[in-house]
């Protein structure tokens, strides 16, 4: 029987597969480092301590195992690929385990979306708990590809790759006790499963709300104040650092040894580029040493605070009769990562994976195809504005806006380039309903051409800033032609362009030949004369989630998130 054997080699009777002897080790528990023997047999960490043998036998002192890292809250679909590439990039980062919210591809292409991602997720060595989405559409507000009901939910909460509900983040749906909300919300209870949340400018009753509706988390903290308040109500507060939205600097700052295991890492949204340049989960826990946090803590954060918020009862640690799931460092406060294994396997080395994966086949009706009303260069022409009109003001490395008052004096190219305003416009792609919005938008820097993508959280219509109506027009015909993307384009010409073949958001390329064109993507900003010092791409795509305060433009017209309302201007 393998229990016996694993008794067995725990009480030293036997020998285990494999052994690291004498290893420093990060002890999530204790919050300490100890030097110790770790033997490991059938895929399982059986023992810690001295005098324990293997057939195998590892001795390094300069090694430090840790606890393999869990990204509690992560929309793979940000990424760009699908997930057998993504575990691709995220393993020899250390991420051994993911909490993913598919709404992203459930906004375009709704049950199918989900099933695509579940079915190419499994037999990774990366472990996927997939969250059924919560919102699609997010909101009533904008005109998504798909809708999903909690009838339409409930058949997926029987499937193992199902851990629970993803993030809810239409707030008036709860306090009004929308009866689909709420049953969605019981649905996953009755399941066993857990509740993600969104809890982004939410005041202290507000989350009193979400907590009393059995929302466990929230992701969305941008202060340190923010995280005491969710911490206070109970909540686990997951600390993120995707591509836009940069909090762990801030936020850490409220982790003290007494709160911090209620305390969690995410990317939440992380484009290829930035995973391959910075990191992942690695980036949150050196960021988080640097502003003070001990690194046992911050190892923890990782692993265990992760683990027991999501009832993952097996992973995020190294002790006996969890699984092997550890990673080898050369240096704790850099996280220079040396290997990553899974149950007991060499999974990555050296940055590399050391697997391959191929995917699943793309269903048909998943093949990004734009349906754009007519357009001409008109389409996107804003009219000059004698009186002050609302204007979206961009803050670089956040998902909130600022609601400005600004004339508009555009010039003959139709930019207003003195006060640094843009056009921008959003177009409903999924069903040919014509609908498209514009408004004038400042921060981006732009002093010729446009940005466009069909990554546009979270209904990914189509979204454009520019600040020549001729190429925002070409924007919008290359992404059409490709079947969605994300382009450059400046004076007539198409400066780079990333296809997204499957709904408009994800490639089947290799990872890395995806994060050369995101750089490539990143080389053309120097071209448009936009700003480098956040992520313009990523940062457009969240000009059209009306769930984010404060101003934000859908495909129905300017919104203001503050009051729930559109703006008449």
């Amino acid at each position: 029987m393998e229990k016996q054997h694993l008794i067995d080699i725990a009480a030293k009777k036997k020998k285990a597969a494999v052994v690291f002897k004498d290893v420093a080790v990060i002890d999530v528990y204790s919050r300490e480092t100890i030097r110790t023997d770790v033997a490991i047999d059938a895929g399982y960490i059986v023992a810690i301590g001295d005098g324990y043998d293997g057939e195998v036998e590892y001795h390094d002192p300069t090694w430090t195992l840790a606890p393999s890292f869990i990204d509690s809250h992560v929309h793979i679909e940000s990424s760009m690929v699908p997930p057998h590439e993504f575990a691709k990039a995220v393993l020899p980062l250390g991420v051994t385990t993911v909490i993913a919210d598919p709404h992203e591809i459930a906004n375009v292409n709704g049950a199918l979306g989900i099933e695509y991602m579940l079915a190419d997720a499994k037999g990774l060595p990366l472990d996927v708990r997939m969250m059924l989405p919560s919102c699609v559409p997010a909101t009533p507000f904008e005109h998504a590809g798909a809708k999903l009901y909690a009838e339409d939910l409930a058949p997926f909460l029987g499937d193992p790759g199902v851990h629970g509900l993803g993030e809810v983040m239409d707030y008036p749906s709860v306090e009004a006790g929308s009866e689909d909300m709420l049953q969605k919300i019981a649905q996953t209870e009755q399941a066993g499963k857990v509740v993600d949340g969104h809890a982004s400018g939410l005041n202290p009753d507000q989350l009193n709300v979400y907590r009393s509706a059995g929302i466990m988390t929230d992701h969305e903290c941008t202060t340190a104040e923010e995280a005491i308040e969710r911490v206070r109500r109970g909540f686990y507060v997951q600390i993120r650092e995707g591509s836009v939205a940069r909090n762990v600097e801030k936020v850490s700052l409220a982790v003290t040894e007494s709160n911090a295991h209620r305390f969690l890492f995410c990317t939440d949204d992380k484009h290829l580029d930035d995973l391959v340049a910075e990191g992942g989960i690695d980036y949150n826990i050196r960021t988080a040493i640097k502003q003070g946090v001990k690194p046992e803590t911050a190892y923890a954060m990782a692993s265990l605070h992760a683990a027991e918020a999501y009832g993952l009862k097996e992973i995020g640690a190294i002790a006996p009769g969890k699984k092997a799931n550890f990673v080898i460092l050369s240096d704790v406060e850099s996280v220079k990562i040396e290997q990553v294994y899974v149950n007991g396997t060499l999974v990555a080395e050296a940055g590399n994976a050391t697997f391959d994966a191929e995917g699943i086949e793309v269903p048909k009706p998943m093949k990004g195809e734009l349906e754009l009303p007519e357009l001409t260069a008109d389409s996107f022409r804003l009219a000059p504005s004698e009186e002050e009109v609302d204007v979206i003001q961009v803050l670089p490395n956040s998902l909130l806006t600022k609601r400005q008052r600004l004339t508009f004096q555009p010039d003959a190219s139709g930019a207003d380039l003195a006060q640094d305003i843009a056009t921008l416009a959003v177009i409903e792609r999924h069903h040919g309903t014509g609908h498209m919005a514009l408004a004038p938008v400042t921060g981006f820097g732009l002093k010729r051409g446009a940005l466009a993508a069909t990554v546009a959280h979270d209904s990914h219509n189509l979204v454009i800033a520019g600040v020549s109506p001729e190429d925002m027009l070409l924007a919008a015909r290359t992404l059409e032609k490709v079947g969605g993307g994300v382009v450059a384009v400046s004076e007539g010409e198409v400066l780079a362009v990333l296809p997204l073949e499957i709904g408009g958001l994800m490639t089947k390329r290799p990872y890395r030949e995806v994060a050369d064109i995101l750089e490539q993507l990143n080389d053309a900003l120097d071209v448009v004369g936009a700003h480098r010092h956040f992520n313009p791409y990523l940062t457009m795509s969240f000009l059209a989630l009306p769930v984010i305060p404060d101003l934000k433009l859908t495909d129905m017209g300017l919104f203001d998130v503050t009051t729930f309302s559109f703006i008449n201007t």
